[in-house]
């Protein structure tokens, strides 16, 4: 068959959560999982969409490269205009994503803000972390160019912004289970949506691919326990899609019965393997199993707590124990070049092999719960 990372970056490109590229994705993956002959279905959620566009930036009256801020107020027609501060870094996931914050102000007040791509790149979309009922008008700025204006404190800015909010949308997370001896549940999970006018190839159709070949693989078994295929959207929204699931759990109090999460992220570009892990012991096994698969001699691997920036930490704020394999960092990241001649096969079949043996065992073994982080 096609693959997905073909048919979902290829064909169907951007899918921004509650798009109708996003809608088109979700039944793309619900029908590469029913070939595998599982039973898909949609768990549905209300979302306020945002609709981005391009903004202008001049410094001193010279034109720079900004992307948008999602969920930022537009500034009024014509833009605003003030002087430039530095404020600080914006601490949105600690040890993580940390954008250098400035302000632009005017008549002694902030009209707009300014914010540094805290991952190293390019002027790409992000949000300010602040959520739509406290995000003012805000622009993204490379990281070069962040380091440019901490050296132009009290230069002239001019920002003009125009995203605007689509209230009334519907997103979807496309699930299907596999059934096993119990009810107890290993989950496998990846992102379907993608950022801003990305095509999203790595990030994360890649993950995608790899949950179509694991399903493909396990079908027909019979596991200890069930696995639930479960493809989030609204990822790049706050891990929106894996939220809603894990709310939706503990109100039916069905979190007991998740024995652990597999989820896999950017999985086919990157210079090292990140295994974000918690609790402890089952860091210490993908670790292990990383070795024995002899992905330890092939790669940087690094092992650390799961924290927030996947969807896997939905779970794990629910005390569940939760992985996340991620091919990280790649300069594509985010940008319309994240286009599918950017895969890397090897590291694809690597997380996928990995991912497979994590879920096999787990399936039959199960994850003790607490323990140290």
């Amino acid at each position: 068959m096609v693959s997905l990372i073909d048919e979902l970056a290829g064909e169907i490109g951007p899918r921004p959560a509650g798009s109708h590229a996003s809608e088109r994705a979700a039944s793309a993956v619900a029908d590469a999982l029913a070939a595998t002959g599982l039973e898909p279905s949609f768990q549905e959620f209300d979302l306020l969409g945002y609709e981005p566009a391009e903004p202008r930036l001049e410094v001193d009256d010279e034109a720079w490269p900004a992307a948008p801020c999602l969920y930022s107020q537009p500034t009024p027609a014509g833009g605003v205009e003030g002087q430039l501060r530095h404020l600080g870094t914006n601490i949105v996931l600690r040890g993580l994503f940390e954008p250098v914050a400035f302000a632009v102000e005017a008549g002694g007040r902030e009209v707009a803000r300014l914010y540094g791509n805290p991952l190293g790149g390019g002027a790409v979309p992000f949000s300010s972390g602040y959520g739509p009922t406290i995000s003012g008008p805000a622009a993204y700025v490379s990281t070069a160019d962040a380091v440019r204006l901490r050296e132009r404190e009290g230069a002239r800015v001019r920002l003009e912004t125009f995203g605007r909010f689509v209230p009334g949308l519907r997103e979807r997370n496309v699930l299907a289970l596999l059934p096993g001896e119990s009810d107890e549940t290993v989950i496998v999970s990846a992102h379907f949506d993608t950022a801003w006018r990305s095509p999203g190839a790595v990030d994360n159709a890649s993950g995608v691919e790899a949950l179509r070949r694991i399903a493909e693989t396990l079908q027909g078994r019979r596991l200890r326990r069930s696995v639930l295929f479960a493809a989030f959207g609204a990822e790049e929204l706050g891990l929106l899609g894996s939220r809603f699931f894990a709310f939706e759990a503990r109100l039916r109090c069905e979190l007991d019965r998740i024995a652990a999460v597999v989820n896999l992220d950017c999985v086919a570009s990157g210079e090292r393997l990140e295994l974000k892990a918690s609790p402890a012991s089952l860091r210490e096994r993908a670790l292990a199993r990383a070795g024995a698969l002899g992905l330890t001699d092939r790669y940087v691997v690094e092992a650390k707590p799961s924290g927030p920036g996947t969807d896997d930490h939905s779970f794990w704020l629910e005390q569940v124990p939760a992985l996340a394999l991620v091919f990280w960092t790649y300069p594509e990241y985010h940008l319309h070049t994240d286009l599918p001649e950017l895969v890397d096969a090897a590291r694809l079949d690597d997380a996928t092999a990995l991912a497979l043996a994590l879920v096999e065992e787990l399936a039959e073994d199960g994850c003790p719960r607490g323990g140290a982080p």
